[in-house]
């Protein structure tokens, strides 16, 4: 019995020293898993985020393209692919990629943009977030941090929430709830007729 307890108290005191870790496997969502259409609420404002059918290719990789459309006109394409390590995402501005989100992620991670434009941590697992839509729980929470002023039109520093088995969730600036995920429907097209 002594030796279970001893066994038990070096588990958990190995875990508090290693961190917190998290496998983040189904934290971001493709097509191939997923031909739905997410619509996302920002103030007065809103955006339709959905993936193409057929990948791209830049260099030795093949990335899936998410379109982003904005209700006031204005259309963004991001690339997104993933190995056994990580999520990433193709920059064609600086023709590279870097990391989105790692699949093993441990409290206090940090990685930087392939530019050295932004700075990511790893500041939450396992957190929640209430949404004018519902309550999440089970969260990956990223800082952002803008370390350049590449991106004008972006806020200097933010936070990324992404769920399980859905992916990005919202976003936050100044702990306040900037954009999040109001609706998920079947196709683009479904989610077309919600911004209208």
């Amino acid at each position: 019995m002594k030796r279970n307890t001893i066994l038990s108290i070096l588990i958990i005191v190995i875990n508090i020293c290693l961190g917190q870790t998290k496998d983040a496997n189904n934290y971001i969502i493709f097509y191939e898993e997923s031909n739905t259409a997410m619509y996302f609420k920002m103030g007065n404002s809103a955006h339709l985020d959905y993936y193409l059918p057929d990948k791209v290719k830049f260099g030795e990789f093949e990335y899936y393209a998410k379109i982003r459309h904005y209700t006031w006109g204005k259309i963004d394409t991001t690339y997104y692919r993933e190995d056994d390590e990580n999520y990433y995402h193709y920059d064609h501005r600086i023709n590279k990629e870097s990391i989105v989100l790692p699949k093993k992620v441990t409290l206090g991670q940090k990685w930087l943009e392939a530019d050295s434009s932004w700075c990511y941590e790893i500041i939450g697992i396992d957190k929640q977030l209430q949404t004018p839509a519902r309550n999440y729980e089970d969260l990956i929470v990223i800082e952002c941090i803008q370390l350049t002023g590449r991106d004008k039109l972006k806020s200097k520093e933010y936070h990324l929430h992404y769920a399980n088995g859905i992916g990005l969730i919202g976003s936050e600036t100044n702990g306040k709830l900037t954009s999040y995920l109001a609706e998920v429907k079947k196709s683009a097209k479904e989610g077309e007729k919600i911004g209208k």
